[in-house]
């Protein structure tokens, strides 16, 4: 069984919407989605404020043949069997916070397993970052000194940088990644994505390739990554 993965670079319900909706047209019309918001600090007020998100999130995307539910998991609650839900949402937040939580819960070898059998997974931003080679691409988030920077690796040795803007100070900052680091790196702008399964990774809105000493490949929605 094939994997899908729909990793988003983020941004507000709005503005990601038609990434969004790619994901809830791949479950079925009936579906229970495992919520994981671990990237944000897990106060009673954030729990609350993830939930009230979800929840909205949801609201814009059912219809009356699309009806979705959703279970919420947090740092602290006991692990649930994941093969209970037809996909898996892995939200945004502090990237290197999000792999502590689920490397340190066994929530992350639960997470790789259910993707391995052929689970669908949505990663927003932080959740889309894990997805890839390298943590590096968001380095500046790494608060707590951590000498771990490896990702899922589910894409063919290539790390995401999320909500690119394309200009100098961000095109520079992935130019002295690569340098430092040599990574394939695809950097997506707010409001896109790529699209993975049966062997290939799809563009959706665009998408900045940026591999060490090669030139910046640009790839636009529907194409698909070389």
């Amino acid at each position: 069984m094939m994997n899908k993965l729909f990793l988003s670079s983020g941004g507000d319900i709005e503005t990601s919407y038609a990434f969004d909706e790619l994901f809830f047209c791949a479950l079925p019309l009936k579906a229970n989605i495992l919520y994981i918001p671990v990237a944000m600090a897990t106060t009673m007020a954030k729990k609350e404020s993830c939930f009230d998100w979800f929840s909205k999130l949801i609201s814009r995307h059912s219809t009356e043949e699309r009806d979705i539910d959703f279970s919420m998991w947090n740092n602290g609650d006991t692990l649930p069997n994941l093969y209970d839900y037809d996909a898996l949402y892995v939200g945004g937040g502090n990237t290197y916070r999000l792999v502590s939580v689920l490397e340190n819960t066994g929530m992350l070898r639960a997470v790789k397993e259910y993707i391995d059998a052929g689970g669908i997974y949505f990663g927003g931003s932080a959740g889309a970052v894990i997805a890839g080679k390298s943590l590096r691409t968001v380095e500046e988030e790494n608060l707590g000194n951590c000498t771990d920077h490896i990702g899922m690796d589910l894409m063919r040795d290539i790390s995401v940088f999320p909500h690119f803007l394309d200009n100098d100070e961000q095109r520079n900052r992935i130019i002295a990644i690569n340098k430092n680091n040599n990574l394939k790196i695809v950097a997506l702008p707010e409001g896109s994505g790529l699209v993975v399964g049966d062997g290939t990774i799809n563009v959706y809105g665009n998408a900045y390739v940026y591999e060490h000493e090669k030139k910046t490949l640009i790839y636009k929605s529907r194409e698909t990554l070389k």
